[in-house]
Formats: structure tokens, sequence, C-alpha cells
């Protein structure tokens, strides 16, 4: 199974919990090269995107989950690792998160909740209000 697949597999559950985007095979293998990921055992247990806004020296986290089957067992702290090495690689100032369940996780790694003015100005048309995401940031 190629990765692409796996990490549609791996997101699937939260996407039917509402707690992802859902996400087509063609957009995740499309965008493959902005995809950060652990494997535990050679199975694909946590991934996470980071797209370049292009705008403001900023990235957003997008996709962002860690299996059931090793959460609470460090794999989202090296997982935000990955991602911060990545965002400090595309030379980004900043990374924000849109999301409606996981307030409390962002907060304690550091992240700070902001109002969606402080999004870029092509994220702020694109932002859905009525699924009432937080937004989150971290400096670099």
């Amino acid at each position: 199974m190629d990765t692409a697949q796996q990490i549609l597999d791996l997101i699937e559950p939260f996407v039917r919990e509402g707690k992802i985007l859902p996400r087509t095979y063609s957009q995740i293998n499309d965008n493959i090269n902005d995809f950060v990921f652990l494997r535990n055992f050679d199975q694909l247990v946590a991934c996470a995107g980071l797209k370049d806004c292009k705008e403001g020296e900023m990235g957003e986290i997008y996709a962002l989950a860690v299996s059931k089957d090793v959460q609470n067992q460090g794999f989202s702290a090296k997982l935000l690792d990955e991602i911060m090495q990545k965002a400090r690689i595309s030379n980004f100032s900043k990374i924000f998160a849109l999301s409606k369940h996981n307030a409390q996780w962002f907060l304690k790694q550091g992240f700070v909740q902001m109002e969606i003015g402080e999004l870029p100005k092509k994220r702020q048309a694109l932002f859905n209000h009525q699924r009432n995401s937080s937004i989150f940031f971290k400096d670099v």
C-alpha cells in the first residue's frame, strides 16, 4: 500500500467523527510532499500536512492525525517536532492550525489561540465559519 493510501486510511476515522476535513486520494497524493509522518513497526501511525500559504511566511498544518492505537505514547510530540523541522526548512516564521476538537493539545504545545484576522488574507477568504474552528498559531 502506498503512503497516500496509508494517510487516507489513518485520517478516515477522524473524518467520520468530523474532526478532520475529508480529502480524496488524489488530494493527498498530489500534495504528498506536504506531509510528515511517523511509523511504528512499519505501520504509519501519525501524519500531518504542512502547506505554504504563500503569504507572510506562514505554513498551515492540516490533516493532523495520530492513530488511536498509539495515542498517549508521545507520537503527537514527535510529530510536532517533525512539523517544526519542516517549517524551519521551508523558512516559515509561523505555523497555524484550525481545530474544533484539540484546543488543549495545541495550547499545551505552545500554540496561541488567535482570531481570524491573524490568518493570511487568502486563508481568511476560505475560512468556513460554520465549522466553528479555533485558530492556533506558533512561532517557528
